[in-house]
């Protein structure tokens, strides 16, 4: 999996996350999960919230919903 892979995945879940979470819990450089953060939001994966909170935007919250149902159903 690729680190965009990993961030998208931990967002998945909809809910609010901070930036400092995200490093963590990826374990990525701040450096470099500013550079994945700044790349989802500038293609409208992610909201953000006064620079320190992020999430999926519902758009994509239902893409990846609509790709698991898919795979479930064998496709």
């Amino acid at each position: 999996m690729t680190t965009i892979d990993d961030v998208i995945i931990l967002l998945k879940d909809g809910k609010w996350h901070n930036i400092q979470e995200v490093t963590e819990t990826v374990a990525l450089p701040k450096a470099k999960a500013e550079m994945v953060i700044s790349f989802l939001a500038e293609y409208n994966f992610i909201q953000q919230e006064d620079g320190k909170k992020i999430r999926l935007q519902a758009s994509m919250l239902e893409f990846i919903e609509g790709i698991q149902r898919l795979e479930k159903a064998g496709l």
